[in-house]
């Protein structure tokens, strides 16, 4: 007889298979409830340029599930109070919510709504079958979905406006002190050879958006500790206005130099240009975000060495 045939800690890749499909099949509720967001928010991933990220995130979603899968915690199902509550708020919320859609038809407010209760569906879903620990486990698979749904325009209108102003401001700045008259008015800037206008696009809410999508997965990847995940993306939505800001400028210089009309030839070129220059910077800040946490484990690991604790030993008090 094989002696690792009487290994219970190792169990063989059909018996695992098996309770991921167990899994799989208690959470159906709550991946139904997913699905169905989906056939809601396509309409929007497909029609508006600042969310065709979308489709990205449900795969990413998809992936985080399956990473979830690895280290699920036991299956305990049972009806807790608390998930029986959030199932009950979730599903009264959605019928409103459907109501609503129906008389008014669907916009970003109720697609925000109807996220908000599809998630406590899935959460009450997540507590039903394993308790706490199931939405610690698998609540960032299923919330990581909301970073791809509209924003409501008391909030998207606010932030844009507000960035085309900042962009149209420094950017007016820095072309003064290069020389360049400049004059802003609201979000255009007037130059000598025509007008610039700091569109939707260019104000950056769409690199925004995707590096925070970026910024979370890649953090969540590839960091253990939060302090250096929530830096990573600081850190990400820093260099998506930095690099917003550059391209802004570029153009304004364009039209300077070449006439307005020479903008639509480098518009898309200076985009993709940005994008790139944010993906690559989100990537070298999560490497060495990466070091600095093996460095301060391994400092937490002498400390505790030092102490007379040594790493993954519990002392026992008498």
């Amino acid at each position: 007889m094989k002696t690792a045939d009487l290994n219970p800690t190792k169990p063989p890749m059909a018996t695992k298979r098996k309770v991921s499909l167990e899994v799989v099949w208690l959470l159906a509720p709550s991946l139904l409830a997913m699905a169905w967001l989906v056939s809601k928010a396509q309409w929007f991933w497909n029609n508006q340029p600042d969310l065709q990220f979308g489709w990205i995130v449900v795969l990413l979603c998809g992936y985080l599930f399956y990473e979830a899968l690895e280290k699920q915690p036991v299956v305990s199902v049972r009806p807790r109070w608390w998930s029986v509550a959030l199932f009950l708020v979730g599903a009264g919320g959605l019928f409103v919510v459907q109501v609503y859609q129906v008389a008014f038809g669907t916009n970003a407010a109720s697609m925000c709504g109807l996220a908000t209760m599809i998630m406590l569906v899935a959460f009450a879903n997540l507590g039903i079958v394993f308790g706490w620990r199931g939405i610690t486990t698998f609540g960032l698979a299923y919330a990581f979905i909301l970073i791809a749904m509209p924003m409501p325009g008391f909030i998207h209108g606010p932030i844009v406006n507000g960035l085309q102003n900042k962009v149209a401001v420094i950017n007016t700045e820095v072309l003064n002190l290069m020389g360049i008259p400049a004059q802003r008015v609201g979000s255009l800037i007037h130059l000598p050879g025509g007008t610039v206008g700091i569109d939707e696009a260019c104000s950056g809410i769409r690199s925004l958006q995707s590096t925070v999508m970026a910024t979370i997965f890649i953090g969540y990847l590839t960091l253990k500790r939060v302090s250096f995940q929530i830096l990573l993306l600081i850190a990400g939505i820093g260099l998506a206005i930095f690099g917003n800001l550059v391209r802004s400028l570029y153009l304004s210089l364009t039209a300077n130099a070449q006439g307005v009309e020479a903008i639509n030839r480098v518009h898309d070129a200076a985009g993709w240009t940005i994008l790139v220059f944010t993906t690559v910077g989100v990537i070298i800040l999560s490497w060495l975000f990466n070091k600095l946490d093996q460095v301060a484990a391994r400092a937490s690991q002498s400390a505790t060495e030092a102490a007379g604790l040594p790493a993954g030993e519990v002392s026992n008090p008498r």
